[in-house]
């Protein structure tokens, strides 16, 4: 199992080593004995996987570089924080309704109640507050899609609600103290889960160190899309080709919301280059009022999309603005003396006045003999199919674009008999 493998691997199997610390003491419980005891040991297990597949969540969410190489990416790490928090979600819920259901039949009444935080013991509102404010939580998340800058603000608040779980499973004390080796796996994970965060909630933009960038140009390259020039005001960041920094701009006209972008190029004076698109209101906002001399903050580099690592055919596949991470690998070739990689490019557009830096490739076609460029516009060709590509299964695939043009590939290739571990993306819908 290859390191970017290993992952999930590891997180799953931590959250999970809460059913055999459990299972070591197999728990008394004091909750009516006349129901059956399957129903709230079952409850307890819930809680216990739940509780620890949320702590996990919030080391996902730290953004803590090193973590990467056991991800392939912090794109994937934090897809699996969002597996993970969906998935705590439902077992932290399903704990009280089974403790609820004992009062079946003979008093049904008190079903509904239970759930709300009225119960004689303080330990177990703390509880019921815990999950209903993880629940409208998660409802902005899921369900209400609040502006990214307030779902931000929301997201600080699940720290709160994690403490108040803490505290409901170490006051209310029911198995915990019976198991030493549990106790342990318990307060373990509550420290690492509150330590990731503070760190990430109220520490991180203190302790992270953000290279400051001036804005030189700011160019429209169409309507829909802006070329932002930056010139390093210090020491110039260092970069894999194909990495992603985390920018925010400082200017009056603009909010302070960091967004991923790709860095399509670096001159030698250190200068950098990102393509934005204007797909919500920040980029809408961006590409209206940015002007030279805003000051940029960049917090990264990130990212594993790296084709240095591939062999040596290769399928590079860029969809609109996606091309930015190709663009950043074509100067790459250049600067290497054209490298003996064969390298198919298949540049998705809508139309031939989308394919923004066209030149640049077909530049590099001229000079380097086994690389070739194959536009494809829609108004023309249509959409891309995997039919149309040669000997597919042979090549290394790396694919940057629109969620929609991903999730039609990545199925056809698989179905071609191209393996998993060949096809390579990036998934930017994360926050």
């Amino acid at each position: 199992m290859e390191k970017s493998d290993s992952g999930n691997l590891i997180f799953w199997g931590v959250a999970l080593i809460a059913i055999p610390l459990w299972l070591l003491s197999f728990p008394e419980t004091t909750i009516r004995h006349n129901v059956n005891p399957f129903l709230v040991y079952i409850s307890q297990i819930t809680a216990l996987t739940g509780f620890s597949l949320f702590a996990l969540t919030f080391v996902l969410s730290a953004r803590w570089r090193w973590l990467e190489d056991y991800f392939g990416g912090l794109d994937k790490m934090y897809h699996l924080h969002h597996t993970m928090a969906r998935t705590a979600l439902v077992l932290l819920l399903v704990h009280p309704i089974l403790l609820a259901i004992r009062f079946i039949p003979a008093e049904t009444d008190k079903v509904f109640w239970y759930l709300l935080p009225l119960h004689r013991k303080f330990e177990i509102d703390l509880g019921s507050w815990a999950l209903w404010g993880l629940i409208l939580l998660m409802l902005f998340t899921i369900v209400i899609k609040l502006p990214y800058d307030k779902w931000k603000i929301t997201h600080k608040f699940m720290g709160v609600f994690f403490i108040l779980g803490i505290l409901h499973i170490f006051f209310l004390d029911l198995s915990v103290s019976a198991n030493p080796a549990l106790t342990i796996y318990i307060a373990a994970l509550s420290l690492t889960g509150v330590a990731a965060w503070v760190y990430k909630s109220i520490l991180f933009d203190w302790v992270i160190e953000k290279p400051r960038y001036r804005v030189e140009n700011a160019d429209r390259l169409n309507d829909q899309v802006i070329e932002i020039t930056m010139t390093p005001e210090n020491e110039k960041v260092g970069f894999i080709p194909g990495q992603y920094f985390f920018f925010s701009f400082r200017d009056s006209n603009l909010s302070g919301e960091s967004h991923p972008f790709t860095v399509c190029d670096e001159t030698d004076k250190g200068q950098i280059k990102i393509m934005v698109k204007v797909l919500g209101d920040y980029t809408k906002q961006l590409y209206r009022n940015l002007k030279p001399g805003a000051v940029a903050m960049l917090e990264g580099p990130y990212g594993r999309f790296d084709y240095r690592k591939g062999k040596r055919k290769q399928l590079w596949i860029g969809g609109g603005v996606g091309i930015a991470p190709f663009l950043s690998w074509a100067h790459d070739l250049k600067q290497q003396g054209f490298p003996h990689y064969i390298i198919d490019l298949y540049y998705c557009v809508k139309t031939e006045s989308e394919a923004i830096h066209l030149h640049l490739f077909k530049e590099i076609e001229s000079e380097m003999k086994d690389f070739h460029v194959h536009l494809i516009r829609e108004d023309v060709e249509g959409l891309l199919s995997v039919n149309d590509i040669n000997q597919i299964e042979e090549k290394e695939i790396f694919i940057c674009g629109p969620k929609t043009m991903r999730e039609s590939l990545v199925p056809q290739l698989k179905k071609s008999g191209v393996p998993n571990k060949a096809i390579h993306y990036e998934d930017f819908d994360f926050s």
